[in-house]
């Protein structure tokens, strides 16, 4: 079987729920040692599937490290993971936009940041069903047919709306460089008041949430442009000087940018071609 690497958009239905649909399916021969994934955070919370051998997350490189369920509510994470999987290992994550997690499921996403949740365990019976039958199928689109429609069925009942917090994080995510005084003021809020209602929906205060998607840009631009300097891509990234760069490398992942370019050049979807 030839590895998958699918990311698409949401159909119409679902868009202003779901970001993307991503499908990664990667086998190994049995035997040989899956690499472990340096996993960066991204900003948004996610439901993640993992249909075939599972998934082990460590918070650091050579921790202990827990076994997933077999479907997770993930929380906004604020720092990388490592992560191995099996040799069959396939897995597919429907990413949020801002604050449609809290929408679709009334959790405050507080407690869920740098954690995940049995998504069995929160949803109706239905997801059990849901999650079975994806099991039958091995490739993108009947995954993703099964889900939008499942997906559809909650998102028609009646939902908490939009709020401000939702719509600073769509500018946050754009790079907006507008300053936090404003942005509260452009929602008829004061800042306290943007800050507990981000906490609540998005997992992190809209600052922290800032500097997540400008680490998760600069990354991606140092995978598609690996001989890039790490000053000009940082500059655009949104970041002011190599220093601010090195102090997100040190609280994100606990590395120094080489240490961890080097790391991710061995992720496992490296050995297919394949870079995020």
């Amino acid at each position: 079987m030839h590895p998958i690497f699918h990311f698409s958009p949401p159909s119409p239905a679902l868009q202003g729920w779901v970001r993307q649909h991503q499908v990664i399916r990667l086998r190994f021969a049995r035997g040989v040692a899956v690499p472990v994934k340096p996993y960066w955070p991204r900003p948004a919370a996610a439901l993640a599937f993992y249909l075939r051998d599972p998934e082990w997350v460590a918070s650091v490189p050579g921790a202990a490290a827990r076994c997933k369920p077999r479907a997770v509510l993930i929380g906004q994470p604020t720092a990388a993971t490592w992560r191995q999987g099996g040799a069959d290992f396939a897995v597919y994550q429907i990413e949020f936009e801002p604050g449609a997690l809290h929408r679709l499921t009334g959790l405050p996403l507080n407690p869920l940041t740098n954690d995940c949740l049995d998504a069995e365990a929160v949803f109706p019976a239905s997801f059990r069903h849901l999650v079975e039958r994806l099991a039958q199928h091995d490739t993108a689109a009947p995954w993703i047919a099964e889900v939008e429609a499942w997906l559809l069925t909650q998102v028609s009942a009646p939902r908490r709306g939009l709020a401000a917090a939702d719509a600073v994080a769509l500018q946050l995510l754009s790079g907006a460089s507008t300053g936090l005084d404003d942005l509260a003021r452009q929602h008829g809020l004061e800042v306290r008041q943007l800050r507990r209602q981000f906490e609540a929906r998005l997992g992190v205060s809209p600052r922290l949430f800032a500097r997540v998607a400008r680490f998760d840009r600069l990354v991606r631009s140092a995978n598609a442009v690996p001989d890039a300097r790490w000053l000009d891509l940082a500059l655009d990234a949104g970041y002011h000087d190599h220093q601010h760069l090195a102090r997100d490398f040190r609280e994100f992942t606990g590395l120094a940018p080489s240490a961890f370019r080097a790391l991710e050049l061995q992720a496992p979807e490296r050995q297919f071609g394949f870079r995020e």
